[in-house]
């Protein structure tokens, strides 16, 4: 069970996000450039609906994949728990709107930052040469995502852009960390 956990981490979380992106271009009168894809949640029907369902499932594969490094033993422990809460704040993502302190659940999420350095920390010696390079460039570029919105120098024209490359690599980094516990074999 724990192998279909991590497998799913492979293909479901960015998968849900290039879903998300995907389906935005689609949607008359929004913006993919200048909005936030939580704005698609503002509006009514089908779009709201479509993010509501993929960020949903987004969050749940983050959170399974996180209970699967958990099942692992102590060893991943810390970076299961920074995971299972970015992955809980991508689940309320879907389940609340924005505008709504739940809508990400109060910027939990922000501890997803941490997850892959943790990751490459408890992976250890079995880490990829790879891995050593990507966990911390995931790491800083949520870091600089995050300094650009709290600065105020994200660009308002294009803001649903720079969320969009901060997120390509928060998301798809869970696709590579499954794919490195496969590749390693790594035990709990």
């Amino acid at each position: 069970m724990r192998d279909v956990a991590i497998r799913q981490a492979q293909y479901l979380p960015l998968g849900a996000l290039l879903a998300a992106i995907g389906f935005a271009f689609t949607v008359p009168g929004y913006h993919s450039a200048s909005q936030h894809l939580s704005e698609l949640g503002l509006l009514p029907g089908l779009p709201a609906r479509v993010l509501q369902i993929v960020m949903m499932v987004g969050g749940a594969a983050i959170i399974v994949f996180s209970l699967a490094l958990l099942a692992s033993g102590r060893r991943f422990a810390s970076s299961a728990l920074t995971s299972a809460l970015f992955g809980a704040a991508m689940f309320s993502n879907g389940a609340f709107t924005t505008g709504s302190p739940l809508h990400g659940l109060y910027s939990i999420g922000i501890f997803s930052i941490l997850t892959p350095l943790l990751f490459r920390v408890e992976l250890g010696a079995d880490a990829s040469p790879r891995m050593t390079w990507l966990a911390p460039a995931t790491s800083l570029l949520g870091v600089g995502y995050l300094w650009l919105m709290l600065s105020g120098f994200d660009p308002q024209p294009y803001h649903g852009l720079t969320q969009r490359i901060a997120a390509l690599p928060a998301f798809g980094w869970y696709t590579f960390a499954a794919l490195e516990l496969r590749r390693s074999r790594a035990p709990g």
